[in-house]
């Protein structure tokens, strides 16, 4: 078996750097082989130095996709891929020494199954505002935390339970080959949507594809000072109602305020006031809660605007 490990990145030269330092340390698996598949999505800094730097440490290969945008770097990694499965992480993470092993004996255990993932666990850099830890429930899909328990269970995307994320999930190939990432998702320029990883997932699983959460394939997301920020969180969940404005598509039959509808409007303008006032009364669970609503009617609202431009 041949198992290919993928990184898309775009100028995170020293944090790629910490990505393949955790790769270089990790447990070599038994019983297979494994390439590291890179894609330099047209970067300016230093990336390509760092990849070169690490040629004789890890079984690495070099890939570059010119057009900008996580999609389009995700489809260059599934077509220049030479894996029986395809296992995913980030240029911000540190993976577990047993990572590639846990998905390797995963991938031998249910041989029939096309989806896996693995636990992200935070790792927040200092200093870390009060209002974040302990609010993971309502703000960690902005950290990417995902965490489904210690025990291996089958995963259920197509009803939208327990999907794996975009920094460490796997699929088989032959599954990515007919199922491309959607280019109209994911961030690139002049494009502000998300779910992308999440999106090709639920088709696979939609058309009778199974999958397994690995509990010991753990990695670490690193989380930089200024993602723990409330312009960043803000942000966030701006691009997850465009998101979810995009894949609901247009209502035709909708009353349209200023190019979108009128009850969007009416709930950003609600979202927005109890934010306000709940950032000065009431303790974080509350407000982030309005926030993330406020933030979501808005992001839906850019999508709104954006298709009647």
């Amino acid at each position: 078996m041949l198992v290919t490990v993928a990184i898309c990145t775009l100028n995170r030269a020293a944090s790629l750097r910490r990505t393949l330092d955790s790769l270089a340390a990790m447990q070599q698996p038994d019983g297979i082989d494994w390439e590291l598949l890179v894609v330099n999505n047209g970067c300016t800094d230093d990336t390509d130095l760092v990849i070169r730097s690490f040629a004789d440490r890890l079984p690495l290969r070099r890939e570059f996709e010119a057009q900008q945008g996580h999609s389009r770097a995700l489809n260059r990694a599934v077509g220049t891929a030479n894996g029986d499965y395809v296992v995913w992480t980030d240029d911000d993470v540190v993976v577990d020494r047993a990572w590639l092993a846990a998905y390797a004996e995963a991938f031998r255990r249910w041989p029939e199954a096309a989806v896996f993932g693995g636990p992200i666990v935070p790792r927040y850099h200092a200093p870390v505002p009060p209002w974040v830890i302990g609010n993971e429930a309502l703000i960690g899909g902005v950290f990417a935390h995902r965490d489904y328990g210690d025990a291996a269970r089958p995963l259920a995307g197509a009803e939208g339970l327990f999907v794996p994320y975009g920094p460490n999930y796997a699929v088989r190939a032959r599954e990515l080959k007919n199922f491309s990432y959607n280019v109209a998702l994911g961030l690139g320029p002049n494009q502000r949507r998300r779910n992308e990883e999440t999106d090709v997932i639920r088709r696979i699983m939609r058309s009778g594809g199974t999958g397994y959460w690995v509990p010991e394939a753990r990695v670490e997301h690193c989380v930089r000072p200024d993602m723990q920020t409330i312009r960043y969180v803000s942000q966030f969940f701006m691009t997850i109602g465009e998101t979810a404005a995009f894949l609901r598509g247009r209502n035709d039959t909708a009353v349209l305020w200023f190019g979108a509808p009128r009850w969007l409007w009416r709930k950003l303008i609600e979202e927005w006031m109890r934010y306000r006032l709940h950032r000065l009364i009431s303790p974080a669970p509350v407000w982030l809660r309005h926030l993330r609503d406020y933030s979501d009617a808005w992001g839906a609202i850019r999508y709104w605007r954006s298709e009647r431009s």
